[in-house]
């Protein structure tokens, strides 16, 4: 037979029921942040820029040769800043953050709109909501555009 010792009472242990209950709070904390955070961009495409700042020739997007025409800038490996331009006239442009506005989701250029592949908002090609659930125009860009180089400076 074997012997039974004596289990001490402890004032600071947690049960295992209290143990499971509060593991599932803190998982339904992280699971619904990252549901809400899926796909957040509200930092890129608003934040600051790699160095501050970004010059791009107009000449490497050629839609950005087409008025109304928005075009994704990226970085010179490829990746995306979550920053678009769009020519809004033979001499001036517009750099926009690519955050939707509602959650934050990166949008999608289709032709000359922007489309929240989340929740179905639409943003023109200005950035103006044309279609809900967001209610704010995309975040705007400082956009420097220098002629006699022909590039844009987007900050």
């Amino acid at each position: 037979m074997s012997e039974q010792l004596p289990v001490a009472a402890c004032e600071s242990c947690v049960s295992r029921r209290d143990f499971l209950g509060r593991v599932a709070i803190v998982a339904g904390a992280i699971i619904a942040a990252g549901c809400g955070a899926a796909g957040d961009l509200t930092g890129v495409g608003s934040g600051p820029l790699p160095g501050g700042s970004v010059t791009i020739k107009i000449a490497d997007y050629a839609g950005l040769a087409t008025i109304g025409q928005p075009v994704e800038v990226r970085t010179s490996t490829g990746g995306s800043l979550g920053v678009a331009a769009v020519r809004t006239s033979a001499s001036s442009f517009i750099a926009l953050g690519m955050a939707c506005t509602h959650e934050g989701t990166k949008v999608n250029i289709q032709g000359q709109i922007f489309n929240c592949p989340n929740h179905g908002a639409r943003f023109s090609s200005t950035g103006a909501v044309t279609n809900g659930p967001a209610n704010r125009a995309l975040a705007q860009r400082t956009v420097a555009f220098d002629q006699t180089l022909q590039t844009l400076t987007i900050s």
